[in-house]
Formats: C-alpha cells, structure tokens, sequence
C-alpha cells in the first residue's frame, strides 16, 4: 500500500502547474489520462452552484470473490493501479471480524501494521492504533469503513506529498548555490 501512495503523490505531481495544483485544465488532463479505463462518461457534467449533481462517474469495474478487476487491467494507469490496489488492500483485511466491509480495531492493526510500518513507524504500540482508531472512526462505531480508511491513506498521501515537494525545494536551493 505504502507504494500506492508514492504512486499517488508521483501522479499528482506530474500533472500539476508551476503552482503545484490541479486547475480545471490540469485536472481534466488527469482524468483523461490516468482514470481512462476507470471512469465511464465525462466527469465534468456537474452543473453550478446550486444545480443538480448527477453521478461524476460510473466505475468500470467488476467484483468477484471480494477481488476488484477492470477491463484491459494489463492497460491500467498508474492512478488506476494504485486506486484498485487500495480497494483491495482494505477488504483483504476487513470482514475477519464482524462485518466485512469494516475494520475492527484488530484488523486494523494487523492492516497497518503489515501496510504502513515503514509510514507509520510505531503500530504495533496499542495506545498508537488506539489513536488511529479513534481518528478515523468519525461516526464512533468502534469500526473502520473505506471511506474512514481513505482519510488516513489521504492524510498519508499529503503528508508525502509535502515532504517531497519540502525535499525538492531545498535540492533546487542548494544546487543554485
């Protein structure tokens, strides 16, 4: 998982403006290129402020055996791979316990644990996960769902984010001197 992150971050960088962000121009180009076989439809059909908000997109996708697969998976973006790999990482270690599209407190430890040790340095100590758990649990059910789970891979992802552009920035300075 730890590399769908850095595939994240690589993604979004290489996509960016002088700015460092994502303009409409900027982000339709990701779209296009990155979620062609993900996405279905054009994903700017949202109308203004106020308007009616169809669907963004249509996942292209089909599920068997709590495996997520998409056509020409062998012609998948980078952004594809690493948002399927997230998909699956996460129902590889829910349902162990209780329901299988949520993450008790002890799936979620072996989960980062087995995925984001090197990120996260100390899950294996309890009041850490502990810590996690209470975090991302926003409706204090005492269970993780995907879209707490994405706020961590999210928070993660910006994390790395900065530190890359942080480490960049001063490589440039210290290559002007």
């Amino acid at each position: 998982m730890e590399s769908a992150i850095i595939k994240l971050v690589d993604v979004f960088q290489s996509h960016a403006g002088k700015d460092k962000t994502l303009g409409k121009k900027e982000f339709q180009k990701l779209v296009d290129t990155e979620l062609k076989n993900f996405i279905t439809g054009s994903i700017m059909r949202c109308e203004g402020v106020g308007g009616s908000y169809p669907p963004l997109f249509k996942p292209n996708v089909s599920w068997s055996d709590s495996t997520m697969t998409m056509p020409n998976s062998e012609n998948n973006s980078t952004l594809e791979t690493a948002m399927q790999l997230m998909i699956q990482t996460f129902h590889k270690y829910s349902g162990d316990e209780g329901d299988k599209y949520t993450l008790s407190r002890a799936e979620l430890k072996v989960m980062l644990t087995a995925e984001l040790g090197n990120y996260l340095g100390n899950a294996q100590d309890k009041e850490a996960v502990d810590k996690v758990m209470g975090d991302l649990d926003s409706n204090n059910d005492g269970e993780v769902d995907f879209t707490e789970f994405i706020i961590l891979v999210g928070a993660l992802t910006v994390a790395c984010n900065d530190f890359f552009l942080e480490f960049n920035e001063k490589q440039e300075k210290s290559q002007k001197k």
